[in-house]
C-alpha cells in the first residue's frame, strides 16, 4: 500500500508519498493538471494506492479524475486536520502533504469528507452560486446606502425591497458625480437581480421524488427543499438524526466540568446554508395556521413559553431537520400524525 498525501494549490500539488514501511516512494511537486497526475499514477507503479487530500474549490475534478483512474481517494475537511498541521511548529507545503500521508499510513485521518454527485452536486454549485450572487448584491446595496449618507440621505431600512426603489433614487436631488454612481451601482444590481433569478429557475428545475416528500413538510418550499437535497445528498451516510442536526450547523455546545454541565448557543460547525434554510422555514411555521402544522406550530409556542422566541425557533429549526431526515429515509411523505403520537 502507498499513501500518497497532497497538498493542492492553483500553481502546482506538492506530493509526498511513503509505503508500509515509512520509506519515501514519491517527493515533489507536479502540475495541476489531468496529464500530471496520470503520469504520477504511472510512476508509482501498479501497488495499491490511496491519495490524500483537503477539500477545496478543485475537489470535484480531482475526484472524478481519480474516480475515472480506478484510485481510492480520501478528502479530509480543512478545520479537521488543521491543528494536527500546526502542531510542529512548521508549516508549509511539503509538511503538509508529508503529514497527510502519515496520518493515512497511521489510520488515523479524519473522517472522509463525502464527494455529492449527480442533482445534489448540481444543485450545491447553484445555489453557492445564487448565495454568492446575493451576497455581492447585498454588499452593493450597502455600499449605496453610504455613499447616500455622505449627503444626507438616509435610505429606510426595507428601501430595496419596495418594487419602485429605482424610480425613488431616480426622483432624488443628488450631486453630478453621486447621480452616475447611483446609476451605475443601479444597473449593476438590477442586473445581478436578473442572475439570481435565471439561477433560482434552473434550481426549481431540479426534480425528483426526494425533493417532492420534502416539500409536503410544512415551512418547506421549493428553493430550501433543494438547498436541503443538494447539502446533505444522501441519508444513508448519517447514523441518526442528532448526526444530521450536527451536520446541518444545529447542535447545541455543551460545556461539562465535574458536575456543571451546561448547553449553550448553535455550535455553527457544518453546513450553514442547511441552518439557514431552516430558521426561514422556522419563521414560516410560526406564522402558519395550517393543519398539517399544528403540531410543529405547538412545539414551538411550548419552547417559546419557557425559553423564549429565538430558542424556540433554532428548536423547531433542528426538529425540522430530523423530519427531513425522517421523510428521507423512510421514503414517505410528511404526516402530522406521527408527531402527534410521537
Amino acid at each position: 500500500m502507498i499513501y500518497v498525501g497532497m497538498d493542492i494549490s492553483s500553481k502546482e500539488f506538492v506530493i509526498h508519498a511513503v509505503n508500509e514501511r515509512k520509506k519515501v516512494i514519491f517527493k515533489g511537486s507536479i502540475l495541476p493538471t489531468k496529464k500530471a497526475i496520470r503520469e504520477l499514477v504511472a510512476d508509482l507503479g501498479i501497488e495499491t494506492k490511496i491519495f490524500v487530500f483537503e477539500a477545496g474549490n478543485q475537489m470535484k475534478w480531482l475526484a472524478t479524475y481519480f474516480k475515472k483512474l480506478g484510485e481510492e481517494i480520501h478528502i479530509v475537511h480543512p478545520n479537521e486536520v488543521k491543528w494536527i498541521a500546526e502542531s510542529g511548529g512548521k508549516k508549509t507545503d511539503q509538511v503538509d502533504a508529508k503529514k497527510l500521508a502519515e496520518l493515512a499510513r497511521a489510520d488515523m485521518l479524519p473522517r472522509r469528507v463525502h464527494v455529492a454527485d449527480g442533482d445534489a452536486r448540481t444543485l450545491r454549485e447553484l445555489t453557492a452560486a445564487r448565495e454568492s450572487l446575493l451576497r455581492k448584491r447585498v454588499s452593493l446595496m450597502n455600499s449605496l446606502r453610504g455613499y447616500l449618507r455622505q449627503e444626507g440621505v438616509r435610505l429606510p431600512a426595507k428601501f430595496f425591497t419596495s418594487n419602485d426603489w429605482q424610480i425613488k433614487l431616480i426622483d432624488m436631488n443628488l450631486s453630478t458625480a453621486l447621480e452616475v454612481i447611483v446609476a451605475n451601482f443601479m444597473n449593476t444590481i438590477e442586473n445581478m437581480v436578473e442572475s439570481e433569478k435565471a439561477i433560482l429557475h434552473e434550481i426549481t428545475q431540479i426534480k425528483n421524488e426526494t425533493i417532492e416528500r420534502i416539500e409536503t413538510i410544512p415551512g418547506i418550499g421549493k428553493l430550501n427543499a433543494r438547498v436541503l437535497f443538494g447539502a446533505i445528498a444522501e441519508a444513508e451516510r448519517f447514523d441518526n438524526s442528532k448526526c444530521v442536526a450536527n451536520y446541518g450547523a444545529l447542535s447545541p455546545t455543551i460545556y461539562q466540568s465535574g458536575d456543571d454541565l451546561r448547553m449553550g448557543s448553535i455550535t455553527r460547525s457544518g453546513r450553514s446554508e442547511i441552518r439557514r434554510a431552516m430558521l426561514q422555514s422556522a419563521h414560516a411555521i410560526a406564522r402558519m395556521k395550517s393543519t398539517g402544522a399544528q403540531p410543529l406550530l405547538e412545539f414551538f409556542r411550548r419552547i417559546e413559553s419557557k425559553r423564549g422566541k429565538k430558542r424556540a425557533l433554532i428548536a423547531l429549526s433542528r426538529k425540522l431537520l430530523t423530519i427531513v431526515y425522517a421523510v428521507w429515509k423512510s421514503e414517505e411523505v410528511y404526516n402530522p400524525k406521527f408527531l402527534k403520537s410521537a
